[in-house]
């Protein structure tokens, strides 16, 4: 796969990630050139411009299903398959790391009242990061394109102590919102279905 067709790949996972994508969340994606790639598969009739972003169109859709088989195909199942089997035990630790952000013990919402309790929940979070970092590294060198993970999580990490909604908020970069993303990204990139993951336990 070209750098070229990553890169239209990148974008048009986004689009189906994000539902719809500005140039400010193409960049997240695919950097600096966002905007004009935007606009070229616009031309192309892959993403169709709207109001609040530009979304992906049955051709677009089509086209992300060929590519992601063209990487699959390159990257090898077997490989995916094992690395996406070790990314369960970091994806069921962050969501136990989110469940008690957003619930204490018995139950009760939390109110974050109690600092102590939540700089606990937080720094559980670099637990989890000590091990889905080398992970998340292993996979880009299978798939490249997916290296970006790897940034954008070590970021919204260095933000978490600073600004607490990049713990769990999808409305910023936050660490639970790239971990899921991710997670959707390998689902695609493996044909694998959210809802039957999440009957075997493992979405």
């Amino acid at each position: 796969m070209t750098d070229t067709t990553s890169t239209e790949l990148a974008l048009l996972q986004g689009a189906r990630l994000k539902g719809r994508l500005t140039p400010e969340t193409a960049a997240v994606f695919v950097g600096d050139e966002g905007q004009a790639l935007l606009q070229e598969l616009e031309a192309r009739g892959l993403l169709k411009a709207g109001a609040a972003g530009a979304r992906l169109t049955p051709e677009g859709r089509e086209r992300l299903a060929s590519l992601l088989g063209e990487e699959r195909e390159a990257a090898g199942a077997g490989a995916l398959t094992g690395l996406y089997a070790e990314f369960d035990e970091p994806n069921h630790a962050l969501k136990e790391v989110v469940t008690a952000w957003q619930l204490r013990p018995g139950g009760t919402v939390n109110d974050h009242s109690d600092a102590d309790y939540d700089r606990e929940v937080l720094g559980r979070v670099e637990a989890v990061h000590a091990v889905a970092a080398p992970l998340v590294e292993r996979i880009a060198a299978e798939v490249p394109r997916l290296a970006t993970y790897s940034r954008r999580l070590a970021a919204a990490l260095a933000r978490l102590d600073a600004d607490h909604r990049f713990l769990a908020n999808p409305l910023v970069d936050s660490y639970h919102q790239v971990w899921f993303e991710l997670h959707e990204d390998l689902l695609g990139l493996l044909g694998l279905d959210r809802e039957d993951e999440a009957k075997a336990g493992r979405a």
